[in-house]
């Protein structure tokens, strides 16, 4: 077996076991706390998504993308006072704005988070899918030991925010331990590092911030006008949804770090096409699995709140399946630097999301919200097709 199929063979057994453990973090959230206490977990980890954007300007794909110049010594300390100065400003925001019972947990999070997305990119530049895949499950799987931890001294969600922090403090420090290059002072100019960083990474996340706002936009949306309920009854739905994702970002992740090394040619894009077509495939079999469960099973798993789950879920699909697929030709146009591209389409469904927001929202609550997702979904799809299939450019042969 080639070392690209095992990759992608062992980054979806990986995503497979992920998708058990966070349904089962899903489970307990909901069954524990119900759908409101769920709404108030789904807005942190809105806020914390949200700060985690601006501290992956560094510690993101910029961070894999700058392996072809520089060391992971000249990469570190940049990509660490950077996660902590915009966590610290990000949670003071969120404080200011009255999110005061988890501001605190909100720069802990943030900041470790920031650092080990450092480690996962430095893993996916080196292609050591191996380890990223070890750190992808770890993840929730230290989440949901230390949540059941905490939960026996204090049944509150503050349970879930300190397992939160805890889980993250011990993965970065396993993260430490799995990287066999050293982290020791640069002996390069670390303004030369910073300005390379930057200018990557800036590209890179404003088309993240921006597609942060197709994805979550509707989330505040439906919390000012329906509660938080409502948010947590619509976060079941698109929590499963980003689940099915995860599995077929497993191809694309392996698609990105292979892209990564090597030229814009021919044969980058015929291995492009055929891992749109499988990340098609396992989309479609999973949306398929969700589809023939029935609705009665969705309530009683998750509670009898949310027994919408599965409407809500079929009602996302199409827009669930366009983005598995653009997935992979986002990636094709990021491993090669073309972000301009990534940027008009997260532009264009940010503009659609905000204008059903304003109008559907209000108007339908957690129905408006699902259009909203669905349509600002199908919009970047269709701009990521366009771009991929009409590009212009020549590839050498």
């Amino acid at each position: 077996m080639s070392k690209v199929k095992r990759d992608i063979l062992f980054t979806m057994l990986s995503r497979a076991a992920l998708l058990i453990l966070n349904f089962l973090l899903v489970l307990a959230t909901t069954r524990l706390w119900g759908a409101e206490g769920r709404g108030l977990i789904a807005l942190f980890a809105t806020d914390l998504g949200l700060i985690s954007i601006f501290t992956s300007v560094f510690s993101g794909s910029s961070t894999s993308f700058n392996l072809r110049k520089f060391l992971p010594a000249d990469l570190f300390l940049p990509v660490f006072l950077w996660a902590f100065i915009l966590s610290f400003f990000g949670a003071v925001s969120f404080h200011i704005l009255g999110r005061t019972e988890y501001s605190l947990f909100l720069f802990i999070s943030s900041t470790l988070l920031g650092c080990i997305t450092f480690f996962n990119s430095l893993f996916v530049g080196k292609q050591s899918i191996n380890r990223y895949n070890l750190v992808v499950v770890l993840q929730p799987l230290l989440m949901i030991l230390f949540l059941m931890i905490f939960y026996l001294f204090d049944s509150s969600y503050f349970s879930y925010f300190y397992a939160q922090c805890t889980s993250l403090m011990v993965l970065l420090s396993l993260c430490f331990f799995m990287n066999d290059t050293p982290l020791l002072i640069s002996k390069n100019s670390y303004k030369e590092v910073t300005i390379s960083l930057l200018k990557f990474g800036v590209q890179t996340e404003l088309s993240n911030f921006l597609q942060f706002f197709n994805y979550r936009l509707s989330y505040y949306f439906l919390g000012y006008y329906s509660g938080l309920a409502a948010v947590g009854i619509f976060s079941i739905g698109v929590s499963l949804s980003e689940i099915v994702w995860k599995l077929s970002g497993s191809i694309s992740t392996v698609q990105y770090s292979q892209l990564l090394s090597q030229n814009k040619n021919q044969e980058a894009r015929s291995v492009t096409t055929k891992m749109a077509w499988l990340c098609c495939g396992v989309t479609l079999l999973f949306l398929l699995i969700a589809f023939i469960i029935p609705p009665s099973l969705y309530g009683w798993v998750f509670g009898d709140e949310f027994v919408e789950a599965k409407s809500i879920l079929m009602f996302l699909s199409p827009g669930v399946l366009a983005v598995a697929i653009s997935n992979v030709w986002g990636h094709y146009f990021s491993a090669f630097g073309e972000l301009k591209i990534l940027i008009l389409k997260s532009f264009s469904g940010v503009v659609v999301a905000f204008v059903l927001s304003l109008v559907l929202v209000p108007m339908l609550g957690v129905e408006g919200a699902c259009w909203v997702n669905l349509m600002a979904n199908l919009v970047c799809s269709l701009v990521l097709g366009v771009a991929y299939f009409f590009d212009k450019k020549q590839v050498a042969k």
